[in-house]
């Protein structure tokens, strides 16, 4: 097990290419932008703190060509908790994610997208152990031929944790009849006093958006592109480093055909 401890605000890299257990505690009153960067094959599991007013902005970005990921984050009182997936590899992913709000006004904010021409499977769960804790997940994906997504996206709110909210979003684009797409919303609320929302949507490409591009004198790369970025890019910029969102954004544009 390798233990990271936080103790001041900064910006940290860390690469990822071969199988390991990760312990990361972010420590109180600090705040941590953490970039993790997955190469090759591998199994990661990680436990994550957060420490009284701690905040992480963590983004996950996967190349590698196949992932096994579990992750366990904890948040104490006042704890923010941003977490981020990138995932264009053309490897298969595998992941569970478990977040667990366990003190007062703690509160996650996910963002994940994914282009998807192999499998790429996520489970991912939020539980709400105490009042006034706020989740927001939100899950685009760009399903491409041979492609096969499954999202299990759970919110679970305990008995007793009142005025807690836990929202989710899911999108799926389809650009293959040969493909498969599953997006499954749960929530499990045990709580009267709370707000919780679910919406998710899978469709294929607007044909008419598509014949107006190419009319423009567009390629049908380039018009799928135009399209289909929208779904991706914004994972491009979590962070407030200028140099990684540029490389990004970049190889974001050459996997939807704009480089």
């Amino acid at each position: 097990m390798e233990r990271i401890i936080l103790k001041e605000n900064s910006f940290e890299k860390i690469l990822i290419d071969s199988s390991k257990e990760l312990e990361i505690t972010v420590e109180k009153n600090i705040s941590v932008s953490l970039y993790v960067h997955i190469q090759k094959s591998v199994c990661l599991k990680g436990k994550i703190h957060l420490c009284e007013n701690a905040s992480l902005n963590l983004l996950i970005w996967n190349e590698s060509d196949h992932a096994e990921v579990t992750a366990h984050i904890d948040c104490d009182r006042n704890a923010r908790m941003e977490l981020n997936l990138g995932e264009l590899s053309e490897g298969s992913v595998k992941a569970d994610y478990q977040i667990c709000l366990k003190e007062e006004y703690s509160s996650l904010k996910l963002f994940s997208a994914a282009a998807v021409s192999t499998q790429k499977h996520f489970n991912i769960e939020c539980i709400h152990e105490a009042p006034h804790t706020v989740s927001e997940m939100e899950n685009y994906a760009v399903v491409y031929e041979n492609g096969d997504f499954k999202m299990i996206d759970t919110g679970t709110i305990k008995k007793g944790s009142y005025q807690s909210e836990s929202h989710q979003t899911s999108r799926a684009l389809i650009l293959s009849e040969h493909q498969k797409c599953e997006i499954e919303p749960v929530l499990l609320i045990d709580e009267n006093d709370v707000q919780a929302s679910h919406a998710t949507g899978m469709g294929q490409i607007d044909e008419n958006q598509l014949y107006y591009l190419q009319s423009r004198g567009l390629s049908q790369t380039q018009a799928l592109g135009l399209i289909t970025i929208g779904y991706l890019m914004p994972i491009a910029h979590v962070l407030e480093d200028e140099k990684i969102n540029q490389e990004l954004s970049e190889k974001i544009e050459r996997k939807v055909g704009l480089s």
